[in-house]
């Protein structure tokens, strides 16, 4: 294979390791982050209708450095689909309930200025940005495939726990399944997720926590294994042997989360929370910080129930952060455990509320009209 360089563009038929095919241009990009140093040239070349972009705003908010604000993106109307993960939440008004730090990230509004038409990924970060900002956005949530991320019956379910037991070498059959999706980064606070455990474990000798992270990823702010060895935990929380650079296809997530009796996220703070919905359509109960995007996902849907936050701090970009009360996690968890009619009960309005509002056949139309009406 000859050397190619970084800007060569790769034409449709492009395979991934799966197979899946990109029947579209793939564009590429140059020395410096999100193309800055050949964004402007590529859109005079390709005189794109539509410019959009999918990105945190900070990240296109680098201090000193304004070449955001000097593009120009004639002849394209432009667009970016911005979540905020931080800041508050929303009541069952919609309404944001402000915390420590309730903007988005600092001096980010004028991100969402410069674009024509700004696009909320949550009913959140919708309002947060008009309350806060004045700025009026769209809201088009994320979806998934409910043909992929869908409920299996009681015997694939014990089959899956026979075949996951050999392959990790440690017995669930029998026991009380917690699990959670989230890379280890200091954001979703596994920390806190772990230590949960010490306290659901003295109620609950057969519950463990499935995993799903990388525990030796780059991001984490901790040590896993001396955390785990420090609180005498290491037989209550395992692994499923993700990598950060690399996960698992659709078919086998699909196996991990109905591998759950409840997913749980103890995160300070989702823009969306993808599994969350992936959770909720394998018709899983869930239990996640009661912050950002929870109200709308998780309690407006009765598909389970928020966890309380013990506190608040100042995060990066002066965004407010939650920081999950532990042992409110661990009496849900507990609360749940007791009643598997309740858990029933939320799985099965979880997976109703991704029928009716987060699927591709939904939320793709709901793209459409949009673009559209830029042209």
């Amino acid at each position: 294979m000859k050397h190619t360089g970084p800007t060569q563009t790769l034409m449709p038929g492009v395979k991934m390791e799966d197979n899946e095919e990109f029947k579209f241009y793939v564009h590429g990009s140059a020395l410096k982050q999100y193309c800055e140093d050949i964004l402007q040239q590529r859109i005079r070349d390709l005189k794109p209708d539509i410019f959009g972009i999918l990105l945190d705003t900070f990240m296109l908010n680098p201090p000193g450095n304004p070449w955001f604000y000097n593009l120009d993106f004639a002849p394209a109307k432009s667009i970016m689909y911005f979540p905020s993960d931080g800041g508050g939440g929303l009541t069952t008004n919609e309404k944001l309930v402000s915390g420590i730090g309730c903007n988005l990230p600092i001096t980010c509004e004028n991100i969402l200025k410069k674009v024509d038409k700004p696009v909320a990924m949550a009913r959140f970060s919708k309002v947060q940005a008009k309350e806060v900002h004045g700025i009026n956005s769209e809201y088009i949530p994320h979806a998934i495939e409910p043909e992929i991320y869908k409920p299996l019956s009681e015997q694939e379910k014990r089959e899956l726990r026979i075949k996951w037991s050999n392959k990790l070498q440690v017995d669930l059959r029998d026991r009380f399944i917690i699990g959670t999706v989230a890379r280890n980064q200091g954001r979703k606070m596994l920390d806190r997720t772990f230590l949960m455990m010490k306290n659901v474990a003295k109620e609950i000798p057969e519950a463990i926590l499935l995993a799903h992270t990388d525990k030796y990823d780059p991001a984490t702010y901790f040590n896993p294994d001396f955390l785990m060895m420090q609180h005498g935990i290491q037989n209550k929380i395992v692994f499923t042997g993700t990598k950060y650079y690399k996960g698992f296809d659709y078919k086998t997530m699909n196996e991990i989360y109905n591998l759950f009796d409840l997913f749980y996220l103890g995160t300070s703070g989702e823009g969306f929370g993808i599994p969350i919905i992936e959770a909720m359509a394998c018709e899983i109960p869930v239990l996640a910080t009661d912050y950002t995007t929870t109200w709308e996902l998780v309690e407006r849907t009765k598909s389970g129930e928020a966890v309380k936050k013990e506190g608040e701090i100042l995060g990066s970009w002066n965004v407010g952060r939650a920081v999950v009360d532990i042992e409110d996690s661990a009496r849900k968890v507990i609360k749940l455990y007791k009643d598997p009619k309740l858990r029933k009960e939320y799985g099965t309005n979880g997976r109703e509320a991704v029928l009716r509002e987060y699927t591709w056949e939904i939320v793709s139309k709901t793209w459409d009209k949009l673009l559209r009406s830029l042209l």
